[in-house]
């Protein structure tokens, strides 16, 4: 400010001074006797240009350029607002290019590139033992963690175990659902997570039987429940009917080891012991130990614990050697438990293994590594649309100015000077719209989170601003300027200005050199194919979500209400012998009401829950494991009406399938062809044994196969056994309707809580949102793909519309003799429409090579025939081109209408 102020008080100093020697020279002349007129002029003769001498002494101050730039900010500032249309359109088109690419890449980055926020990640490793017999994960018991740990000293071991949603209760607060995560006392001292409030766990914290248990709150849970972290610590509340108090917050950047989930608080491992919290587990079965009502401690054959160590990289390999050692005594109990030879040689083989965790833990980035790259390129493929079609805008406004810049230059102003006046002028939308690209980046990085989660599990991810998202938003914005500014700049100095010499009348009937319409055309080709390309992904993409939101899954998606209701709570619990009643008159209550044709009640809340199982053939000791491995599932009577699964054989259960009866069971139709291939399974008996303990349920009927895991997964071998003979809490209440589901959502609530008050009623959904809601990676395709095909398309359109309005502009002469010679408007008209015809055929020649490609690449995760994408890519092509001929069609009747008399005065 001191210096502005400075300079113009020189600059104010140096006028006076000029007129004041002016005005001496006057005063001298007429004292020799000169007129006044003649003395006056001899003066400004003898002085010379008074503003060039004012520029050549600020040249010689220094600063001349600092004033220049404030002049052509200003001049920029006002040509800007002299045209809002052109402004608003290249801030449009930067924030969506730019903004697009930020979002995609934010996920990119936190998903795949970014590091854990831990000290020396490159040190985790998750340690891999050996797969479990049903699940086939990576768990292990608590004795084996335990031998592990204290076998190697010096390479710390921890554990962790998710245990999903509690119920919150803290004292004059609404209560909650957070997630919860079990964690060994030494979790956050070997991540090396310091706490942001508190302390975090120690030693003491992980023993048995306190009286109130304590726990660490992730950051953003604390300051959202409580107001901030230091408030949050000292808090007491209630996690499932126990009393907990907060004796520590994470720090703030710190969300799990496990990429997209984040648990709200972490628990001591001894809290299991309570048998209030259930973890994933798997075990070696029914016959072998396995006890889940009491504390899985002392219980080597129940797998529970996922293990991750911190081990420098040249030390991994003594390491994994010696746990191999200490865990052999493991890998033996699992040998003796399966009857499976092929089983016993694997296990017999296999050896420890550490795996990298310095990305985070977890399936995610397996899942959404090809997904987030072409997404990646589509956002690319759109910036650089973008780019093009503002490049040709900005040569389209050059050229109208064609006339007042070859004035500018005639008059003696520089190609630099007015180059550096064209790019500053550009600068400042690049960098408005790089400020509105950065706002909606961070907007839609959101978005495409909540597009991208299933609804059974919401991604938690860590959307902080870093180096390298700030190091590409700045790049582009370079990139940008260069395509959008700084390259048509360069070529119209070469070669518009130079040819801008002429009258006004004469450069307003100038046509396009060939090289320049060749360049014009390029860029619009180029649009063109890119956009076609960003149109049949659309189309692909949005036939495959189609697809799978309406694929037969084998049960009624349309008319189910699905009740989710978590009954493991103690009153339920600790009195299962009243359950069976319960579910009875829920039943009955729910299928009074209007509307309603069926209701049932089983142990699964959803998709993705049933139990992987293992059925023995009674009598049969040659079946493998991949035979009587499947899922089960314990449903009520009527279950199957309800889902609308078919049967194909047998009956349902019944009343009289009771504790005190014959067990039974019902199998799918895969599951029976695993058993017993093509005989009949009415009448088999199997158990969950093998023999002699084959024999404790008798089949009773066989169910078509159901997807029950979802439409995009094979419908796994289902076994279903009595809610009623092993009475049990449910997590489900499955209610058959006549017409939309929701429309019933009040009345089932309201029809539940007459028959107990105090049932605990998560959420209410139609079956339909249910198996949508697991389809994340394919909604977030399509709605992307859609969103950026609708954008090139509008892209494509101003594109068009420019470049033809420019050449109908400056051909405005051409044309009027044309129609004065006798040409008809039609023939006129197609001159234009066929410049743009023969521009969309190359154009959609390119797109449908560049279509076939990514549509080959990307096949994993389309779902349709070749002809059925085919289909997608001629949609695609006519959608292209209609919207080509649409935007070249009224500049054309625009030079259609031309007044031919008005041309001839003209020229």
């Amino acid at each position: 400010m001191g210096l502005g102020f400075d300079w113009e008080r020189r600059k104010n100093d140096l006028r006076e001074e000029l007129e004041t020697h002016l005005r001496i020279a006057i005063e001298e002349r007429i004292a020799r006797g000169e007129s006044p007129e003649a003395a006056r002029a001899a003066a400004m003769r003898e002085l010379g240009n008074r503003l060039l001498v004012a520029d050549v002494t600020r040249s010689a101050w220094g600063w001349l350029w600092m004033e220049r730039i404030g002049q052509d900010l200003r001049y920029a500032i006002r040509r800007l607002l002299g045209s809002p249309g052109f402004t608003v359109t290249v801030l449009l088109t930067l924030a969506l290019g730019i903004g697009a690419n930020l979002a995609v890449f934010q996920l990119v980055y936190s998903v795949i590139l970014a590091d854990l926020p831990v000290p020396h990640p490159e040190e985790l490793v998750a340690v891999h033992a050996a797969r479990t017999p049903f699940d086939e994960g990576w768990a292990v018991s608590y004795a084996a963690y335990q031998r592990l740990r204290a076998a190697t000293p010096e390479a710390p071991l921890l554990a962790r175990a998710s245990v999903g949603l509690a119920d919150l209760e803290i004292p004059n607060r609404v209560s909650a659902k957070p997630s919860c995560d079990l964690v060994s006392d030494n979790y956050f001292s070997v991540l090396g997570v310091t706490p942001a409030a508190g302390r975090l766990f120690i030693q003491a914290d992980d023993t048995l039987g306190q009286s109130e248990w304590p726990a660490v709150l992730r950051y953003d849970f604390a300051r959202d429940t409580f107001g901030s972290a230091q408030q949050a610590v000292g808090q007491h509340m209630l996690l499932n009917g126990r009393a907990f108090v907060v004796i520590g917050v994470a720090k703030r950047r710190f969300l799990d080891v496990v990429i997209g989930y984040a648990p709200d608080i972490w628990l001591p491992l001894a809290l299991q012991s309570t048998g209030v919290f259930t973890p994933p587990w798997d075990s070696l079965g029914p016959g072998h130990d396995v006890t889940l009502s009491k504390p899985w401690h002392n219980q080597p054959t129940i797998f529970w614990l996922a293990l991750i160590a911190r081990i420098p990289p040249e030390r991994r390999a003594a390491v994994a050697a010696h746990w191999d050692q200490v865990f052999r005594p493991d890998r033996e109990l699992m040998t003796e438990a399966t009857v499976d030879p092929d089983v016993k040689a694997a296990l017999l083989r296999a050896t420890t293994d550490v795996v990298p965790l310095n990305h985070g833990n977890g399936g995610m980035r397996r899942r959404f590594l090809t997904p987030l790259v072409l997404l990646m390129a589509l956002s690319a493929s759109i910036f650089l649309v973008g780019c093009l079609n503002l490049a040709n805008l900005q040569l389209a406004r050059l050229n109208a100015r064609a006339h007042e810049l070859g004035v500018r230059m005639a008059l003696g102003a520089s190609g630099v000077r007015l180059l550096c006046q064209i790019v500053l002028e550009d600068v400042l939308m690049v960098v408005a719209g790089f400020a509105l690209a950065f706002v909606m980046g961070r907007i839609s990085s959101g978005m495409l989170i909540r597009w991208a989660s299933n609804h059974n599990s919401p991604l938690t991810i860590d959307l902080h601003t870093s180096l390298p998202i700030a190091v590409l938003g700045v790049s582009l914005m370079l990139l940008s300027l260069l395509f959008f500014s700084i390259l048509p700049a360069l070529i119209f100095m070469r070669t518009g200005v130079t040819r801008a010499a002429g009258s006004r009348a004469r450069v307003a009937g100038i046509a396009q050199t060939g090289r320049q319409r060749w360049r014009a055309n390029l860029l619009l080709i180029t649009q063109v194919s890119l956009s076609l390309l960003l149109s049949s992904m659309s189309f692909c993409f949005a036939s495959t979500l189609v697809h799978w939101e309406t694929v037969d899954v084998g049960m009624d998606r349309e008319h189910v209400l699905l009740v989710r209701s978590d009954m493991d709570e103690t009153r339920y619990a600790d009195h299962r012998d009243r359950l069976p009643a319960l579910y009875l008159r829920m039943q009955e209550r729910l299928q009074a009401l209007p509307g309603v044709r069926s209701a049932a009640v089983g142990m699964c809340g959803g998709i993705h829950c049933g139990w992987n199982t293992a059925i023995y053939v009674h009598g049969r000791g040659d079946l493998t494991n991949g035979q009587v491995h499947g899922q089960e599932d314990h449903v009520s009577r009527g279950f199957f009406t309800t889902t609308g699964i078919p049967f194909l054989r047998g009956r349902d259960f019944s009343s009289t399938d009771t504790d005190k009866t014959q067990t039974v069971a019902i199998i799918s139709r895969s599951y029976a062809h695993q058993l017993f291939g093509d005989n009949d399974p009415i009448g088999q008996r199997v158990g969950y044994e093998p023999a002699p303990n084959d024999h404790k349920f008798l089949i009773v009927g066989e169910v078509a196969d159901a997807h029950v895991n979802g439409p995009q997964l094979e419908a796994p071998p289902m076994v279903y056994m009595s809610i009623n003979q092993n009475p049990a809490p449910v997590h489900g209440i499955r209610v058959r309707v006549i017409g939309d589901p929701r429309a019933l959502s009040e009345s089932v609530r309201q029809a539940l809580h007459e028959v107990d008050p105090t049932l605990p009623i998560d959420e209410m959904v139609p079956f339909s949102m249910e198996l949508s809601g697991d389809l994340g990676t394919e909604k977030l395709l399509a709605r992307l793909a859609g969103i950026y095909a609708s954008l090139t398309l509008l892209l494509v359109t101003i594109g068009f519309y420019g470049v033809m309005s420019s050449r109908t502009s400056r051909r405005k002469s051409e044309f009027g003799i044309r129609l004065a010679l006798g040409a008809t408007r039609r023939h006129v008209q197609m001159l234009i429409v066929s410049q743009a015809a023969w521009i969309l055929v190359v154009g959609i020649g390119l797109g449908l090579l560049l279509s076939v490609a990514a549509i080959r690449l990307a096949s994993h995760l389309l779902y349709g025939s070749a002809v059925r994408n085919s289909a997608a890519i001629f949609a695609a092509s006519v959608a292209l081109a209609i919207t080509g001929f649409a935007a070249a069609f009224i500049p054309a009747r625009r030079a259609a209408y031309v007044d031919p008399l008005e041309t001839l005065r003209n020229e």
